[in-house]
């Protein structure tokens, strides 16, 4: 193949490895707590950004993280926020639906450093 047309295919190639995985990360900074699942389950952030958990469903459930930090009580109404001032990554559960942070009703936070300026 040309280099020409290689170059021609660039920008299809670009678009086609960048397609998002439903299951993979969002980027987002709102999670729903639903009734035995958080939605969605793995987020990604900027380091100090703000997440904020919104109960909709019927079930009592809480947001309890690994590092026991910022976790929140046991509800089946409204909302719980934490903010993210380092990088890394957070896992968290609800207490009532899982009994590990790997398995049941479990999440995970990734807080990651802003990306640098161009020079």
């Amino acid at each position: 193949m040309t280099r020409h047309k290689v170059l021609r295919l660039l920008p299809l190639i670009l678009i086609a490895c960048s397609s998002s995985d439903s299951t993979g990360p969002t980027a987002t900074n709102a999670v729903d707590v639903r009734d035995n699942l958080f939605s969605p389950s793995a987020v990604t952030v900027t380091r100090e950004a703000t997440v904020t958990w919104t109960w909709r469903g019927s079930d009592i459930h809480n947001v309890v993280f690994e590092d026991g930090q910022g976790s929140s009580t046991q509800k089946a109404s409204g909302t719980h926020a934490r903010t993210f001032a380092g990088a890394g990554a957070f896992r968290y559960r609800c207490t009532l639906h899982s009994t590990s942070f790997t398995s049941g009703m479990v999440g995970s936070v990734q807080a990651q450093l802003p990306p640098l300026p161009p020079l």
